[in-house]
């Protein structure tokens, strides 16, 4: 029952994602912008609810100003607007009073805004940044599809035939063979098709830039993981019927698209 219901909650998030990267353009970076927004809330909850205040101008207002700068990136005002968020989220802090920890919830703040605005921004930026529509609609396919794939196999191996586990320390369920399997079937995906899609690249690096990809994809889930554990809580939220939160379900993705970009700029390749 409850994989049906994972499966089914994770479909329809899927079919929403499909449907934005047709409609393309605002519809896209406007779904992008709603997971990083409501991941940035159960983030914050996530803290409020250990008693940790965090600056929701300075949380929000940066990863809106990572989002603009990615999706728009010839507009050279994006750079300052990032600048004048941090300058004036250290002035908001000092309103608050030493007691409720103002530089702590300034700096998890940042944090958020890192890993939640920042790193997702750069699937916008593969979008924008590629060849043509066509191009950059299989671009995030695929690399969408790294943590998709991951995630599917990491669950099913692991739950059916994983004996090892990885770090019970973060995640008792997450089994080595989980993992192989997460990191072996990503790998094949894009090392066998993004050559197709990036005619430039050679075949050796599209299979380093999908092992790579994958691993992030591990990282990504096991840095939430570690969260939730440190505060004491099961899932981030419970927005998604047998995933929990949103942040549970798009946790292995937020690395990916920083590392795939990142490496395709490196082989020149984009």
């Amino acid at each position: 029952m409850r994989l049906a219901v994972r499966t089914a909650s994770g479909l329809a998030l899927l079919a929403i994602f499909l449907l934005a990267l047709w409609l393309g353009g605002a519809w896209l970076d406007g779904l992008v912008a709603l997971l990083v927004a409501v991941g940035l809330w159960e983030f914050r909850q996530l803290w409020r609810q250990a008693g940790v205040w965090i600056d929701p101008w300075v949380l929000y207002g940066l990863s809106a100003a990572w989002l603009f700068r990615y999706a728009y990136p010839e507009v050279p005002q994006a750079s300052v607007m990032l600048l004048g968020g941090v300058l004036l989220g250290l002035l908001l802090a000092l309103r608050q009073s030493a007691r409720n920890r103002p530089f702590q919830g300034f700096a998890l703040a940042l944090a958020g805004a890192a890993w939640l605005g920042y790193c997702p921004g750069f699937l916008l930026l593969l979008y924008h940044r590629a060849g043509g529509r066509s191009q950059a609609v299989e671009l995030l396919l695929l690399t969408v599809g790294v943590a998709v794939v991951g995630d599917t196999l990491a669950y099913l191996v692991g739950s059916r035939l994983g004996r090892h586990p990885m770090v019970p320390s973060i995640s008792p369920r997450k089994t080595w063979e989980g993992a192989v399997a997460a990191l072996l079937a990503p790998t094949l995906l894009l090392g066998l098709l993004l050559p197709l899609v990036l005619p430039r690249l050679g075949s050796g690096d599209a299979f380093a830039i999908g092992f790579a990809a994958a691993l992030a994809a591990v990282v990504g889930d096991l840095v939430e993981s570690q969260l939730k554990r440190g505060l004491g809580v099961k899932d981030a939220g419970r927005l998604l019927p047998g995933h929990g939160g949103v942040l549970d379900r798009v946790d292995s993705l937020i690395f990916v698209g920083p590392v795939v970009y990142s490496l395709l700029g490196v082989v020149h390749a984009l």
